[in-house]
C-alpha cells in the first residue's frame, strides 16, 4: 500500500472524528455526568490574541473559608487515546508558535468551538478544588470532571485593573491574589527560586517585526502560581494512586554565590546567574524533586489543549477517576521518550524562528546603537559573547570586538556592524 494511500486515509480518518465531535457536542453535554459548576463566577486571563483558553479560575465562599477552583480545559473527555485526533496530537507534540504563524497541537476548528474555555459557553474542564490553611499550605483539595462556565474573560491588562481597583462587587480575583502570594511565599520557605523578569517577544505584522514587552505584573504572577498548585496537587494525586503520568523533573539542587555586589544589586544578573545554574528539566516516569519550584513531585497538566503530555495526565485521571483502563507503565515510558525528544525539536524550531526575526529587527534598524549589559563570553577567542539589550529585554549571542577588556555586568553602549543579517550579528564599542 502506497504512503499517499496511507495518508489520505489518515487524514479522511481525522476529519471524520473531528466532524462527530462536532455533531455530538449538544448530546455529550445533556448526557454528561460531569459535575455541573457553571453556577460559579468563573475568570479566565489570557493574552488578547490567544485562541488556546485553556485554564479558568473562581472563589466559592464554603462556611467560613474560601475554596479556590482552578478549571482546566479537557479535550481528553473528547477524544479517545489512539484516536486519529491523539496520533496527530503526538506528532505534533506541543503547539508551535512562531513569529508569523502558529501550528496547532489539536484540530483548530475543535480548540475554537469545543474545548477552548470561551466567554458564555459550557465546555468540560478537570477541575481543582482547593482550600488552604493560614499558611499557605493545604488543608484539602478534590479533582472532578466538571460542567463550567467562563463568565468573565479577561486580558492580563483588564485582570491588573480589576486586581488594581478591587471594586466590592468584583473583589474575588484580588482575594485568589492573595491567597496564592501565600502559596507561593509557602513554596519559598521550600527553597523555590524565584525569577521574575520583563522579557521581550517578537512579534511580526506584515513581515515587519517588533518588539513586545511581557511585564510580570499581578494577573500574571497570579495565574503562573495557580497553574503550579494544579501541578503540584494532580501530581500528588497520581503519586498516591499510581497512575503512571509524565512527571516534570529537576532532579539537582543549585545555589548563587552572594559574594558578588552586583548580582543582589541587579536583577538582570541575578536571574541569569540563576538560570545558568539551573539544572535541565525533563519528563520522568518517576517521581523525583522539582528544586526550582520548592515541590516534592510536579507535572505538566494545565495546557492538554497545546502541550502532548498535559492531555496524556487528562486522559488518565479521567480514566481513573470513571474506573476505566489506564495508559500502561511501558507506554506511557515510551510517550516520554518521545515527547522528550520532539520537544527539544520543537524548541531549536522556536529559537531559530525568533532568531530569524531578531536579525531582521537589527537589519531594519542598523544605523541605531544599544545599551547593553554584558554577561558573559561563549568563545573568548573568537570574541562571541552574550548581551543583555535593555531597551528589547532580552540576551543574544553575537560577536563583539573591542580591545578594552569588558567584566561582567558590565554596562556599555555598542553599534552594530553586520553586512550579513542571515548569520551571528556583528558589534563593536560605540566610542
Amino acid at each position: 500500500m502506497s504512503i499517499k494511500l496511507i495518508n489520505n486515509r489518515s487524514k479522511k480518518k481525522l476529519n471524520n472524528e473531528i466532524k462527530k465531535i462536532l455533531s455530538d457536542n449538544n448530546i455529550f453535554y445533556e448526557s454528561s455526568i460531569l459535575k455541573d459548576l457553571s453556577f460559579l463566577k468563573t475568570y479566565t486571563i489570557d493574552d488578547e490574541d490567544s485562541i488556546e483558553i485553556d485554564d479558568a479560575i473562581s472563589l466559592e465562599r464554603v462556611d467560613n473559608s474560601y475554596k479556590l477552583w482552578i478549571h482546566i480545559a479537557s479535550p481528553a473527555v473528547h477524544i479517545d487515546y489512539n484516536s486519529a485526533i491523539d496520533r496527530s496530537a503526538r506528532k505534533f507534540i506541543s503547539t508551535l508558535y512562531l513569529s508569523n504563524n502558529t501550528i496547532y497541537m489539536l484540530p483548530e476548528i475543535l480548540i475554537k468551538k469545543i474545548f477552548s474555555l470561551t466567554i458564555n459557553e459550557k465546555r468540560s474542564s478537570l477541575s481543582l478544588g482547593v482550600i488552604f490553611n493560614d499558611d499557605g499550605s493545604v488543608s484539602s483539595f478534590e479533582i472532578v470532571q466538571s460542567l463550567i462556565k467562563a463568565n468573565f474573560q479577561l486580558s492580563y491588562e483588564d485582570a491588573d485593573e480589576l486586581i488594581d481597583y478591587a471594586p466590592k462587587e468584583e473583589e474575588d480575583l484580588s482575594i485568589i491574589l492573595n491567597i496564592l502570594l501565600k502559596r507561593k511565599s509557602w513554596r519559598k520557605k521550600l527553597g523555590a527560586k524565584e525569577i521574575l523578569e520583563s522579557y521581550g517577544k517578537i512579534q511580526v505584522n506584515n513581515n515587519i517585526p517588533s518588539i513586545k514587552i511581557i511585564d510580570q505584573t499581578l494577573s500574571r504572577i497570579l495565574i503562573s502560581e495557580a497553574m503550579i498548585l494544579y501541578g503540584d496537587l494532580i501530581s500528588t494525586f497520581t503519586k498516591k494512586n499510581n497512575i503512571p503520568v509524565p512527571y516534570r523533573v529537576q532532579a539537582n539542587s543549585f545555589n548563587i554565590s552572594n559574594d558578588n555586589k552586583n548580582l543582589i544589586k541587579n536583577s538582570i544578573l541575578y536571574n541569569y546567574q540563576l538560570k545558568r545554574r539551573m539544572p535541565k528539566t525533563y519528563y520522568s516516569i518517576s517521581t523525583q524533586r522539582h528544586f526550582s519550584l520548592g515541590l516534592n513531585s510536579y507535572l505538566h497538566a494545565t495546557s492538554p489543549i497545546r502541550r502532548y503530555a498535559d492531555l496524556l495526565v487528562h486522559y488518565q485521571i479521567n480514566n481513573f477517576l470513571n474506573n476505566s483502563v489506564l495508559i500502561s507503565n511501558e507506554e506511557m515510558k515510551d510517550n516520554i521518550t518521545k515527547i522528550n525528544n520532539l520537544s527539544k525539536q520543537n524548541i531549536i524550531k522556536y529559537r531559530e524562528d525568533q532568531n530569524i526575526w531578531k536579525n531582521k529587527l537589527f537589519e531594519i534598524n542598523s544605523t541605531k546603537t544599544y545599551t547593553v549589559i554584558f554577561l558573559d563570553w561563549i568563545n573568548r577567542y573568537k570574541n562571541i559573547g552574550i548581551f543583555y539589550f535593555i531597551e528589547y529585554n532580552f540576551s543574544l549571542i553575537c560577536h563583539f570586538k573591542s580591545k578594552n577588556k569588558i567584566n561582567f555586568g558590565e554596562m556599555i553602549t555598542i553599534k552594530d556592524i553586520t553586512n550579513d543579517y542571515s548569520d551571528i550579528l556583528y558589534f563593536k564599542l560605540n566610542l
